[in-house]
Formats: structure tokens, C-alpha cells, sequence
């Protein structure tokens, strides 16, 4: 059994012994995962009927689960030490502020599965995660996906892969309240591993990559500042792309999306719009394209031009949708400088959380010395680095 294998196990044993000890010893206990997801290139494009690139991450929520004989649905979040217990009945979701508002992922997901007519028996649900929470590398998708995975597994009920996503894209927009884009839930969903997913949000239409890491490593630095996508800026900017899409609609553009706009029409947009507007309506047009490079470049294993379209996609997200941070920027300045970097961009929505970086192999010490230390001493936060390979799909453990 390799460490990783070894790792999973106790991580198991854990949670085995959590639900035996919360909720009562008797019952066959099953498990599951689900892979948390790195967007590469493609910010804020989906819910823009967009491209984006995309992988899962060897990141995972775990679950174990058993059924139980009446209608109450048990859950325990292990990393936040917070039960929740509720009749399937009177499921509805907690507000922002409660401190049980982590449990409206899965029981969003519940309510979904009962709105199309699956049966849902009682549950007792534990899980455990090792994504950090608040980073961008989306959680909350996860926890959706381990759900959903958990509940067909254990009732023998069954899904495509697409219906699947599309259940907890749902249950995340209308139960929880977050009207985010597909990008997270399809990218857990249908991703392969050893794969990046190039998906058009529009038309669905979507390509497995092969990616091996033998060239470069893909460096996740974790800010220390976490953000909520409830509370953030990000359903601001969904509106500001939503106006200007109706300006350019009734100025008599013939398009289904602003993703449908080229860059070629760029300057003529620019009088149509305000400058806040043509901002936002530049990064869209300008990311698009740079999924497009980015495609082709893996393919080339052109990591240079990969790192310098990640530059890129940062230069646009910060200065034209907005959606950086000082502690970010800062971050971004400080990795820039150290060897082995090709590359440096936003992980998610941006906003804090996470930054994503092309690396050669990294120097420790070099980035202890460059980074790690000066941004302690500037922002007094604590900073993270991970390296990461592309993760599992969801599904049983067996």
C-alpha cells in the first residue's frame, strides 16, 4: 500500500469511527469521494456561455454513509466539528450568517434528487475534507458531488454524468443561492484522470486533454484570505455582464452571449459601452482566446506559452473584471521573481483564495526565502503551497 493509499485509509478509519460514535454503532457503512477542481484558464467565462480549461485536483472530500430506517437526514462535517439533523421533510436551506450554512450544499442536493422523483431514505452522513475551504478550488462542488455520489451508490439509483453535474449545478444555484456557472460541477463530473477538460459552455461540447506532469508542475499558493462567493463581488459582475450584453443587444448586435463577440470588434465596442462595461466585456473576449492558445499549447507541451497566457489571464482579471486582491497582487509580485515561475493566475473566482502557478520544479528554499517569508512579514497571513496532479473521479471506493 503506497502512503497515499495508506493516507485515504486513516482518513477512513476516522470517519468510520465519527459516525459509529455520532450516530450509533449498528448499520453497513459505505464510502465515497469526490475530487475538488483547478480552472486553468476560462475566469468567469462559463456563466457567459464561454470556453474554459479545466482539471480536477488530488484534492478530495471523503463520505461515509449508511441508510437509515426513518426520514431523518444526519450529517457532521468532520473539519468544521458541526452536526446538522433534519427530517427529510422539512429540508430548507439555513441562512448565510447560521453556522450550519455548510450543510445547504448537500441538502441542496437532496432537494434536487427528491424534486425529480428519486427516493431518498433517512442518512447518516459524514465527511471529510482535505480541500482547503475558501481557496477556489471549488469546495463546495465537491461536496455537492460526494453527496450526490453517496446517495445513487447507497439507494442503487442512477445518473449520467451530465445529469449529474447539471443536479448539482442546480442545487447550488437555486437551493443555495449562488448563481454560479458550470465550470465547477462539470469539470468533477466529466473529467477524466491524467486529463485538463476543454468545455464550450455553450453548446456543451467538450474534449478530454491528456496532461502529464513531466515538464512542469502545477504550484497551488494558498493566500490565507478566504472568501465567500455569496457575499463577494461575483454576482456584481454577473449583472454587469448581463447589462452589457442587453446594451449591445438593443444596439443591434445579433449575439446569443458576449462570448460570441470577437476580438476584432473590440475597438467598435468601446463606444457602445461605458468603461466599467467594456472592461468587463474585454476580459470575456480576451479569455476566450486565451483558453484557444492555452489548448493548443498543451498539446505543443509549449509550457512557456501556457505560463505566459496565465500571466495574462491574472493582467486581465485584475485590471479589467477586477477580481484580484492586494494580498493577491502582492503574491503574484512575489512569485513572479522567483526562478523556475513561467507562470501566475487566480485559481476560481478570485476575490481571495488562491493562486495557481506554472513552475519548473520548485527551489524550497528559494521560495521561502522569496516569498513565503516577505508576504508573512508584509500581511501577516499565513501561506500555503501545494503541488498537484489531476485527482480521481467521483465515485465508490471499493
Amino acid at each position: 500500500m503506497s502512503e497515499i493509499e495508506k493516507k485515504v485509509q486513516r482518513r477512513l478509519e476516522k470517519i468510520e469511527e465519527g459516525l459509529k460514535n455520532r450516530f450509533g454503532k449498528s448499520g453497513k457503512i459505505k464510502f465515497f469521494r469526490a475530487p475538488g477542481r483547478l480552472d486553468w484558464l476560462g475566469s468567469h467565462t462559463d456563466y457567459n456561455q464561454g470556453l474554459i480549461l479545466a482539471s480536477t485536483v488530488n484534492r478530495e472530500i471523503l463520505a461515509g454513509a449508511r441508510i437509515r430506517k426513518d426520514e431523518k437526514i444526519n450529517l457532521y462535517s468532520m473539519n468544521l466539528s458541526d452536526e446538522v439533523r433534519i427530517s427529510i421533510k422539512k429540508i430548507k436551506p439555513f441562512p448565510i450568517r447560521n453556522p450550519h450554512n455548510w450543510a445547504n450544499y448537500p441538502l441542496g442536493v437532496i432537494d434536487e434528487l427528491c424534486k425529480a422523483g428519486f427516493k431518498i431514505p433517512g442518512l447518516d452522513l459524514v465527511f471529510d475534507s482535505d480541500i482547503p475551504i475558501g481557496a477556489n478550488l471549488s469546495s463546495s462542488a465537491a461536496l455537492e458531488a460526494v453527496t450526490l455520489e453517496t446517495i445513487l451508490g447507497l439507494t442503487n439509483q442512477t445518473m449520467t454524468r451530465w445529469e449529474k453535474a447539471i443536479t448539482a449545478w442546480r442545487a447550488e444555484n437555486f437551493f443555495v443561492g449562488m448563481p454560479c456557472g458550470i465550470l465547477d460541477q462539470f469539470t468533477i463530473f466529466i473529467t477524466q484522470k491524467d486529463s485538463a477538460l476543454f468545455l464550450d459552455c455553450d453548446t456543451l461540447a467538450s474534449q478530454q486533454i491528456p496532461v502529464k506532469f513531466d515538464q512542469i508542475e502545477l504550484l497551488v499558493v494558498d493566500s490565507g484570505v478566504g472568501r465567500s462567493l455569496v457575499k463577494s463581488k461575483y454576482q456584481e459582475r454577473r449583472r454587469e455582464c448581463q447589462l452589457a450584453y442587453q446594451v449591445l443587444k438593443e444596439a443591434g448586435y445579433k449575439i446569443r452571449s458576449l462570448s460570441q463577440l470577437k476580438p476584432e470588434q473590440l475597438d467598435q465596442l468601446r463606444k457602445q459601452l461605458s468603461p466599467l462595461l467594456f472592461r468587463r466585456v474585454r476580459h470575456i473576449v480576451s479569455e476566450n482566446q486565451r483558453v484557444l492558445k492555452a489548448l493548443n499549447a498543451i498539446q505543443k507541451k509549449d509550457f512557456q506559452k501556457l505560463g505566459e497566457l496565465f500571466y495574462e489571464g491574472y493582467e486581465s482579471g485584475s485590471k479589467n473584471y477586477e477580481n484580484s486582491i492586494p494580498e493577491l497582487d502582492l503574491l503574484v509580485g512575489l512569485i513572479r521573481k522567483a526562478p523556475g515561475v513561467l507562470g501566475v493566475r487566480i485559481a476560481g473566482a478570485g476575490w481571495g483564495g488562491c493562486l495557481v502557478s506554472l513552475v519548473k520544479k520548485p527551489d524550497w528554499e528559494i521560495m521561502e526565502e522569496k516569498v513565503r517569508k516577505p508576504y508573512q512579514k508584509k500581511t501577516k497571513r499565513r501561506l500555503d503551497f501545494f503541488l498537484i496532479k489531476t485527482g480521481i473521479p467521483p465515485g465508490e471506493l471499493g
